[in-house]
């Protein structure tokens, strides 16, 4: 199952930036906005184009996620530097019913790769590709 967002990274109006670095130096308060921005944006987006009648990952139906990020700009990206962004994402996928939890015994492997340009000025966009894990020894 996939799904798709696209943030925007917007430098000159810090109120409509959706888009978290690990190398932001940003006040906790204002990461805080962000975050929960994001957060609730992932939410309405995953239940916009969920499937109502899947059941949600949980420790007994695990599931690896892929995260390809495509960049705004061609200047060099370290994908995990996102990293406080897929969080909220995350988590606002949670809220929204995928998995039952986000810890280690439901996701099992969360990867990232990095996807070229998005093609959007200014925006970042984030395919989560999820798949359920086959065949494990629980």
């Amino acid at each position: 199952m996939k799904f798709e967002f696209s943030l925007p990274r917007n430098t000159k109006l810090k109120a409509l930036n959706m888009v978290i670095n690990s190398n932001d130096r940003q006040h906790q308060t204002d990461k805080a906005k962000v975050t929960k921005r994001i957060r609730v944006f992932a939410y309405w987006n995953t239940m916009k184009h969920k499937d109502k009648k899947r059941i949600a990952f949980s420790p007994s139906n695990p599931c690896e996620v892929t995260i390809t990020i495509y960049s705004p700009t061609k200047s060099k990206l370290d994908p995990p530097n996102l990293y406080p962004t897929v969080k909220a994402i995350i988590d606002g996928m949670t809220d929204a019913g995928i998995w039952t939890d986000d810890n280690h015994k439901v996701i099992k492997k969360l990867s990232f790769v990095y996807g070229g340009l998005s093609e959007e000025k200014g925006y970042y966009r984030l395919v989560f590709d999820i798949e359920e894990v086959r065949g494990e020894g629980m």
